[in-house]
């Protein structure tokens, strides 16, 4: 299981294709933090993919970040 997968183990985007997205997409940017969405990507169908999850109206960046942050204390974070 990669990085991304485990972070992301306990996401529910109510449909699995945008739960797997979210974890490849995590890999990539990851792979290449300076690197523009298209560089990232590893070709064109993977990077109009990419658009379209981050152009999901009812996607909430809370919602994509709560598994990754459930398992921290925020208030420890802030001392």
């Amino acid at each position: 299981m990669s990085w991304a997968a485990e972070e992301f183990k306990d996401i529910d985007l109510g449909d699995r294709r945008l739960d797997k997205r979210t974890v490849l997409l995590a890999e990539r940017m990851a792979a290449k933090p300076m690197a523009s969405i298209p560089q990232a990507c590893g070709g064109w169908a993977e990077t109009q993919a990419a658009y379209r999850y981050l152009a999901q109206d009812d996607l909430e960046w809370e919602t994509i970040l709560a598994p990754v942050t459930a398992g921290c204390n925020l208030t420890q974070l802030a001392d």
